[in-house]
Protein backbone atom coordinates (compact mmCIF):
# COMPACT_ATOMS: atom_id res chain seq x y z
CA UNK A 1 0.00 0.00 0.00
CA UNK A 2 1.50 3.64 -1.27
CA UNK A 3 1.73 5.56 2.01
CA UNK A 4 0.40 8.97 1.98
CA UNK A 5 0.98 11.64 4.31
CA UNK A 6 -1.08 14.96 6.08
CA UNK A 7 1.30 17.97 6.23
CA UNK A 8 0.83 21.71 7.37
CA UNK A 9 0.81 24.98 6.51
CA UNK A 10 1.13 28.51 7.54
CA UNK A 11 0.69 31.73 6.21
CA UNK A 12 -1.69 35.19 5.84
CA UNK A 13 -2.67 37.16 3.20
CA UNK A 14 -5.67 38.49 1.33
CA UNK A 15 -6.16 37.83 -2.31
CA UNK A 16 -8.12 38.95 -5.61
CA UNK A 17 -10.43 36.09 -7.12
CA UNK A 18 -8.44 36.73 -10.63
CA UNK A 19 -4.89 37.41 -12.05
CA UNK A 20 -2.84 37.47 -14.86
CA UNK A 21 0.63 36.05 -14.39
CA UNK A 22 3.38 34.81 -16.83
CA UNK A 23 5.42 31.81 -15.64
CA UNK A 24 8.90 30.64 -17.10
CA UNK A 25 10.25 27.01 -17.24
CA UNK A 26 13.06 26.80 -15.32
CA UNK A 27 14.94 25.05 -18.10
CA UNK A 28 14.77 24.40 -21.90
CA UNK A 29 15.82 20.75 -22.82
CA UNK A 30 14.83 18.60 -25.84
CA UNK A 31 11.83 17.35 -24.98
CA UNK A 32 10.55 20.63 -23.89
CA UNK A 33 11.85 22.28 -27.01
CA UNK A 34 8.21 22.91 -28.76
CA UNK A 35 7.25 24.50 -25.97
CA UNK A 36 7.77 28.60 -25.51
CA UNK A 37 10.02 29.38 -22.73
CA UNK A 38 7.76 31.39 -20.93
CA UNK A 39 3.51 32.12 -21.06
CA UNK A 40 0.94 34.44 -19.72
CA UNK A 41 -1.85 31.98 -17.51
CA UNK A 42 -4.99 33.32 -15.75
CA UNK A 43 -5.50 32.41 -12.05
CA UNK A 44 -9.49 32.43 -11.18
CA UNK A 45 -10.63 31.63 -7.96
CA UNK A 46 -14.21 31.58 -9.12
CA UNK A 47 -16.22 28.38 -9.54
CA UNK A 48 -18.40 29.94 -12.62
CA UNK A 49 -15.04 29.14 -14.50
CA UNK A 50 -14.64 25.40 -13.67
CA UNK A 51 -15.92 23.87 -16.74
CA UNK A 52 -16.55 20.17 -16.13
CA UNK A 53 -15.64 18.22 -18.92
CA UNK A 54 -12.27 20.37 -19.37
CA UNK A 55 -11.60 19.27 -15.70
CA UNK A 56 -12.44 15.51 -15.88
CA UNK A 57 -10.16 15.92 -19.09
CA UNK A 58 -7.31 17.46 -16.98
CA UNK A 59 -7.59 14.39 -14.68
CA UNK A 60 -7.20 12.27 -17.72
CA UNK A 61 -3.49 13.71 -19.17
CA UNK A 62 -2.12 14.29 -15.47
CA UNK A 63 -3.26 10.67 -14.69
CA UNK A 64 -5.13 11.90 -11.67
CA UNK A 65 -7.62 10.15 -9.41
CA UNK A 66 -10.36 10.70 -7.55
CA UNK A 67 -10.20 7.06 -5.89
CA UNK A 68 -7.28 6.81 -3.89
CA UNK A 69 -8.35 3.71 -2.25
CA UNK A 70 -8.05 1.79 -6.00
CA UNK A 71 -5.31 -0.10 -6.33
CA UNK A 72 -3.83 1.18 -9.73
CA UNK A 73 -4.64 4.72 -8.78
CA UNK A 74 -7.20 5.11 -11.89
CA UNK A 75 -10.59 5.90 -12.15
CA UNK A 76 -13.54 7.40 -14.43
CA UNK A 77 -14.70 10.36 -12.86
CA UNK A 78 -18.17 10.79 -11.98
CA UNK A 79 -18.99 14.00 -13.08
CA UNK A 80 -22.66 14.24 -11.13
CA UNK A 81 -20.20 13.61 -7.80
CA UNK A 82 -17.04 16.04 -9.18
CA UNK A 83 -20.18 18.47 -9.96
CA UNK A 84 -21.13 18.26 -6.18
CA UNK A 85 -17.31 18.20 -5.12
CA UNK A 86 -16.44 21.55 -6.46
CA UNK A 87 -19.68 23.30 -5.30
CA UNK A 88 -18.82 22.30 -1.66
CA UNK A 89 -15.31 23.18 -2.03
CA UNK A 90 -14.27 25.96 -0.42
CA UNK A 91 -11.93 27.32 -2.29
CA UNK A 92 -10.98 26.61 -5.70
CA UNK A 93 -8.01 27.66 -8.04
CA UNK A 94 -8.05 27.33 -11.93
CA UNK A 95 -5.53 28.13 -14.09
CA UNK A 96 -5.65 28.78 -17.75
CA UNK A 97 -3.39 29.48 -20.80
CA UNK A 98 -3.42 29.78 -24.26
CA UNK A 99 -4.63 26.69 -25.86
CA UNK A 100 -1.93 26.79 -28.75
CA UNK A 101 0.98 26.95 -25.39
CA UNK A 102 -0.78 23.53 -23.90
CA UNK A 103 0.47 21.40 -26.70
CA UNK A 104 1.72 18.12 -24.88
CA UNK A 105 5.68 17.94 -24.79
CA UNK A 106 4.88 14.13 -25.09
CA UNK A 107 2.43 14.72 -28.29
CA UNK A 108 5.23 16.56 -30.22
CA UNK A 109 7.67 14.15 -29.45
CA UNK A 110 5.85 10.93 -30.13
CA UNK A 111 6.44 8.93 -33.20
CA UNK A 112 3.40 7.83 -34.66
CA UNK A 113 1.72 5.95 -37.57
CA UNK A 114 0.76 9.51 -38.73
CA UNK A 115 4.37 10.41 -39.56
CA UNK A 116 4.86 8.24 -42.56
CA UNK A 117 1.64 9.62 -43.82
CA UNK A 118 2.97 13.29 -43.40
CA UNK A 119 6.18 12.42 -44.70
CA UNK A 120 4.48 11.99 -47.87
CA UNK A 121 2.79 15.25 -48.54
CA UNK A 122 4.69 18.08 -50.91
CA UNK A 123 7.16 20.48 -49.11
CA UNK A 124 4.57 23.18 -50.67
CA UNK A 125 1.68 21.40 -48.26
CA UNK A 126 3.77 21.52 -45.37
CA UNK A 127 4.87 24.85 -45.48
CA UNK A 128 1.61 26.02 -46.03
CA UNK A 129 0.18 24.07 -43.09
CA UNK A 130 3.01 25.71 -41.53
CA UNK A 131 2.06 29.21 -42.18
CA UNK A 132 -1.49 28.62 -41.07
CA UNK A 133 -0.74 27.54 -37.84
CA UNK A 134 1.72 30.38 -37.16
CA UNK A 135 -1.05 32.62 -38.08
CA UNK A 136 -3.49 31.05 -36.02
CA UNK A 137 -1.14 31.34 -33.22
CA UNK A 138 -0.57 35.21 -33.75
CA UNK A 139 -4.11 35.69 -33.41
CA UNK A 140 -4.33 34.21 -30.39
CA UNK A 141 -1.52 35.74 -29.14
CA UNK A 142 -3.68 39.19 -29.66
CA UNK A 143 -6.53 38.41 -27.58
CA UNK A 144 -6.51 38.75 -24.02
CA UNK A 145 -6.15 35.47 -21.96
CA UNK A 146 -8.90 34.60 -19.79
CA UNK A 147 -11.51 31.03 -18.70
CA UNK A 148 -13.44 31.54 -22.19
CA UNK A 149 -10.53 31.74 -24.25
CA UNK A 150 -8.21 29.73 -22.66
CA UNK A 151 -7.24 25.95 -21.90
CA UNK A 152 -7.65 24.52 -18.41
CA UNK A 153 -3.98 23.91 -17.57
CA UNK A 154 -3.91 23.60 -13.42
CA UNK A 155 -5.78 22.84 -11.10
CA UNK A 156 -6.49 22.50 -6.99
CA UNK A 157 -9.08 23.27 -4.38
CA UNK A 158 -9.75 22.63 -0.44
CA UNK A 159 -12.29 21.69 1.98
CA UNK A 160 -12.41 23.39 4.93
CA UNK A 161 -14.61 23.72 8.25
CA UNK A 162 -14.41 27.54 8.11
CA UNK A 163 -13.26 27.36 11.14
CA UNK A 164 -10.64 25.42 12.38
CA UNK A 165 -9.07 23.00 9.57
CA UNK A 166 -8.80 23.06 6.16
CA UNK A 167 -7.19 20.05 3.45
CA UNK A 168 -5.78 20.45 -0.07
CA UNK A 169 -7.12 17.92 -2.86
CA UNK A 170 -6.85 17.72 -6.41
CA UNK A 171 -3.76 19.23 -7.34
CA UNK A 172 -2.92 19.16 -10.85
CA UNK A 173 -0.93 20.73 -13.53
CA UNK A 174 -0.60 19.37 -17.26
CA UNK A 175 2.55 17.25 -17.60
CA UNK A 176 4.14 19.43 -20.49
CA UNK A 177 3.66 22.63 -18.56
CA UNK A 178 5.11 21.36 -15.24
CA UNK A 179 8.03 22.67 -13.62
CA UNK A 180 7.15 26.25 -14.18
CA UNK A 181 5.83 27.21 -10.78
CA UNK A 182 1.85 26.79 -11.98
CA UNK A 183 1.78 24.25 -9.32
CA UNK A 184 3.50 26.35 -5.96
CA UNK A 185 1.02 29.23 -7.46
CA UNK A 186 -2.00 27.28 -7.24
CA UNK A 187 -0.98 26.16 -3.67
CA UNK A 188 0.23 29.59 -2.64
CA UNK A 189 -3.19 30.80 -3.66
CA UNK A 190 -5.45 28.42 -1.53
CA UNK A 191 -3.20 28.68 1.61
CA UNK A 192 -3.47 32.52 1.41
CA UNK A 193 -7.24 32.02 0.75
CA UNK A 194 -7.29 29.94 3.59
CA UNK A 195 -5.41 31.55 5.94
CA UNK A 196 -6.85 35.44 5.51
CA UNK A 197 -10.11 33.59 6.32
CA UNK A 198 -8.36 32.40 10.07
CA UNK A 199 -7.68 29.22 8.85
CA UNK A 200 -4.06 27.64 9.67
CA UNK A 201 -4.35 24.15 10.13
CA UNK A 202 -4.11 22.91 6.62
CA UNK A 203 -3.48 19.98 5.73
CA UNK A 204 -2.14 18.37 2.17
CA UNK A 205 -2.95 14.92 0.96
CA UNK A 206 -0.05 13.84 -0.92
CA UNK A 207 2.08 10.55 -1.92
CA UNK A 208 5.69 10.11 -0.71
CA UNK A 209 7.27 11.66 -4.15
CA UNK A 210 4.94 14.37 -3.55
CA UNK A 211 6.46 15.34 -0.29
CA UNK A 212 9.09 17.96 -1.71
CA UNK A 213 7.13 20.09 -3.79
CA UNK A 214 4.54 20.59 -0.80
CA UNK A 215 7.54 21.32 1.76
CA UNK A 216 8.85 23.83 -0.88
CA UNK A 217 5.54 25.02 -0.38
CA UNK A 218 5.97 25.55 2.58
CA UNK A 219 4.40 22.43 4.28
CA UNK A 220 6.11 19.78 7.16
CA UNK A 221 5.48 16.85 9.12
CA UNK A 222 2.45 17.62 12.31
CA UNK A 223 3.45 16.76 15.24
CA UNK A 224 1.23 13.71 15.52
CA UNK A 225 3.42 12.07 12.46
CA UNK A 226 0.18 11.56 10.68
CA UNK A 227 -0.30 9.06 7.49
CA UNK A 228 -3.30 8.69 5.76
CA UNK A 229 -5.84 5.10 5.62
CA UNK A 230 -8.37 4.85 3.45
CA UNK A 231 -11.53 3.15 4.66
CA UNK A 232 -12.12 0.43 2.51
CA UNK A 233 -14.27 -2.45 4.86
CA UNK A 234 -18.08 -1.26 2.59
CA UNK A 235 -16.17 -1.38 -0.69
CA UNK A 236 -14.88 -5.18 0.19
CA UNK A 237 -18.79 -5.93 1.08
Amino acid sequence: MTEMVFAVCVGNASLVSMELRWVRRSKCDDAASALPRSIPIFISTLKKDVNLEELRHLYSRCDHSCHRFSKNGSGIVDMKKLRTAISRSDVVVSVFCKPHHAVLVEESASVNDDDAEEESLSSDSRKQNKDESSLGDMFQDVLPLNPTNGQLVGFGRAYSDYGLTASVHDLMVLPSLQRMGIGKLIVNRITRLLTSRDIYDIAALCFEHERPFFKACGFADDRMGSTTMMFTKSLEA
